[in-house]
């Protein structure tokens, strides 16, 4: 069973199998469907068209995005965070700066502090984290956007919370917000992932998109998904539901300490015996989880939400395991 993936463990809409088998066009351009299916997305976030910039998923977006602020000053991050952003800014030869989170994981951004951050930076910020499940607050991102050059909300993981923080682009010209399909639509496999920013830095992100465009499988996919919405958002219900029992079944275990979350993944904390020992446990009784390599979650895996089947059997293997050490 695997409890390390981001994925919605339900896979996607039926809907994404029929149109992909229907589609006769799979080979070419998909100019036109592109431009409606951003139309489609700007209308469903109630923003113009031409404030919406589409890629071939989050990694793409996020190397065009680095490619736009290279000359521009540093990436500011925030750490613990996905090591692939430091890994892209590295290989885009960007230089980075970190701004530390509270012992909680928070990101505790107080007017004095804000005032220390880099004018040039552009931040980079993950809301819900990965792998803490922290969001961004409102006022933090206030305060972000004012310290800053350019702040990038990256909401990947946003479709669980039931927050977003796009409402704050119509307030502020220097900030983005990034969503994806791959995550809540579980559409990993056919990449899609869309900016929304004021017109002015939407022109001059667009300037760094492939020039193919996004792949005509990946458009169809999220044009089926749209078409079978409704369905869709309720497996992430069922997933938020589960992430809630899954949390209260691991508060009740003496081994392990979950945080809140509000993604579909917990952070939890080993508070008996090693990280190790738990994790190779988990694995003789067919668990895969995720082992985090940041330095300051030594003591922590995340482990995302799946079916109830999966919540009882990691509960049954932690209570085997708590039994040995």
């Amino acid at each position: 069973m695997r409890l390390d993936l981001l994925g919605n463990p339900y896979g996607p809409s039926v809907n994404v199998f029929e149109a992909l088998a229907s589609c006769d066009s799979l080979h070419l351009p998909a100019e036109a469907a592109e431009t409606a299916l951003r139309h489609r997305l700007a209308a469903l976030h109630r923003v113009p068209p031409s404030w919406l910039v589409l890629a071939n998923g989050i990694d793409e977006l996020l190397g065009m995005i680095l490619l736009w602020r290279r000359q521009h000053g540093p990436l500011l991050l925030f750490p613990p965070h996905a090591p692939a952003d430091a890994v892209r800014a590295a290989r885009h030869q960007i230089d980075t700066i970190t701004f530390q989170r509270a012992p909680t994981f928070a990101l505790d951004l107080d007017p004095a502090a804000a005032v220390d951050l880099p004018a040039d930076a552009t931040a980079l910020i993950t809301s819900p984290n990965d792998p803490t499940g922290n969001l961004l607050g409102a006022q933090e991102a206030v305060r972000l956007s004012r310290a800053c050059a350019l702040v990038v909300v990256d909401e990947c993981h946003g479709a669980s919370s039931g927050r977003t923080l796009i409402p704050l682009i119509r307030e502020f010209e220097n900030l983005v917000v990034i969503q994806s399909f791959e995550t809540w639509a579980g559409l990993a496999g056919l990449p899609l992932a869309y900016a929304l920013a004021p017109p002015k830095l939407a022109n001059e992100l667009a300037a760094y998109r492939r020039q193919d465009g996004v792949a005509m499988a990946a458009v169809v996919a999220a044009n089926a998904t749209l078409d079978d919405l409704s369905r869709v958002r309720t497996t992430v219900h069922w997933l938020r539901q589960e992430r809630s029992r899954l949390f209260r079944t691991l508060r009740k275990l003496n081994l392990v300490r979950p945080l809140a979350s509000w993604s579909t993944f917990l952070l939890v904390q080993v508070e008996r015996g090693d990280r190790a020992t738990v994790v190779a446990g988990l694995a003789r009784c067919g668990l895969v989880v995720h082992v985090p390599l940041q330095p300051e979650l030594a003591p922590f895996i995340r482990v995302s939400a799946g079916r109830p089947e999966q919540t009882d059997a990691l509960k049954q293997a932690l209570i085997e395991i708590a039994a040995e050490v």
